[in-house]
Parts: C-alpha cells; sequence; structure tokens
C-alpha cells in the first residue's frame, strides 16, 4: 500500500485578487454608465467631456479582470496595511491639485501636488522628491498645455497678480 503524495500547487487564484477585482469591476461599470448617460461622448477626433472617464472606465474594467485572473504564488505574503503616512500622502495629493489648480496654475499644481505625494514612499529623498517633481511637471506642461491645447493656465490668479 503506497501513499500518493501530491506536490503543492506552484499558483492559485488569490481570492483577495477576485475580490479585489470585482470591486474595481464594478466601480468601473458605475462610472463608465453614469459618464455615457450624462456627459456627450464625442468621438475620437472631436472628443467630449465624457469621452476620457468612459474610456478610462473601459481599461479599468480589462485591467480589473486580467488582475483577478492572475495566478498569486502560494507562499506571497499576505495583505497589510499601508502606513498613515502614505496613505494620508496619496489621498491627499488630489486635494493638493484641486485647491491650487486655480490659483497657482499648472505648473506649481502639478509641482506641489508630487513633491509631497512622492514623500509617501519611505525611500524618498528631498532630491529625488524634487527632481520627480520638475520632471513630472515638465511632462504635463508638455502634454496638456502644449500638445493637447488645454485651457488650463500654466500660471494661477496668486502668481500673476
Amino acid at each position: 500500500m503506497s501513499i500518493e503524495t501530491r506536490e503543492p500547487r506552484e499558483h492559485l487564484l488569490s481570492r483577495r485578487n477576485v475580490t479585489f477585482a470585482a470591486i474595481f469591476v464594478c466601480f468601473s461599470v458605475a462610472v463608465g454608465i453614469y459618464a455615457y448617460r450624462t456627459l456627450k461622448i464625442g468621438t475620437a477626433a472631436e472628443m467630449g467631456s465624457g469621452f476620457f472617464p468612459v474610456m478610462l472606465s473601459i481599461v479599468l474594467g480589462f485591467l480589473s479582470l486580467a488582475v483577478a485572473f492572475t495566478p498569486i504564488s502560494a507562499n506571497a505574503q499576505p495583505l497589510r496595511f499601508a502606513p498613515v503616512k502614505a496613505s494620508v500622502l496619496i489621498m491627499g495629493a488630489p486635494l493638493i491639485f484641486a485647491v491650487s489648480i486655480q490659483s497657482l496654475g499648472l505648473v506649481a499644481a502639478v509641482a506641489l501636488t508630487i513633491f509631497f505625494s512622492s514623500f509617501a514612499s519611505r525611500f524618498a529623498s528631498l532630491r529625488q522628491s524634487l527632481l520627480l517633481s520638475v520632471g513630472f511637471t515638465v511632462f504635463c506642461v508638455a502634454v496638456f498645455h502644449y500638445l493637447l491645447n488645454l485651457p488650463i493656465p500654466l500660471w494661477g490668479d496668486l502668481i500673476t497678480g
């Protein structure tokens, strides 16, 4: 009588991945339907205000489905909570941007947002945060102001007078 030994499976579907994917799929469907019903979609050549939210919700939905079926190693570490400092900085970043965009303009709003949110990393240094902030600000100005010609002032009311 021999005892059959089974080798442990190397990869398993993660309940955590499936749960988070379901949450994000629901969120993307809700936002996509809301944007589709309430905003003008337009075309790729003449985008309406709802074009980007609808496309973003579609991409989020597909990425969420991909995450749901991503196998996880059997010896993967359990999910942990992020440090409070990192959570506050990351969740506060959109608030910093929203509060500063009108009064400071695109350049200063992006620079401040990236600078403060970069300290969410425990490895962030002042030099790295400044370089990241400057680089991302240049990128955003090039894309949103010059390439897309969005009507976002580079400098806000407080800076221009």
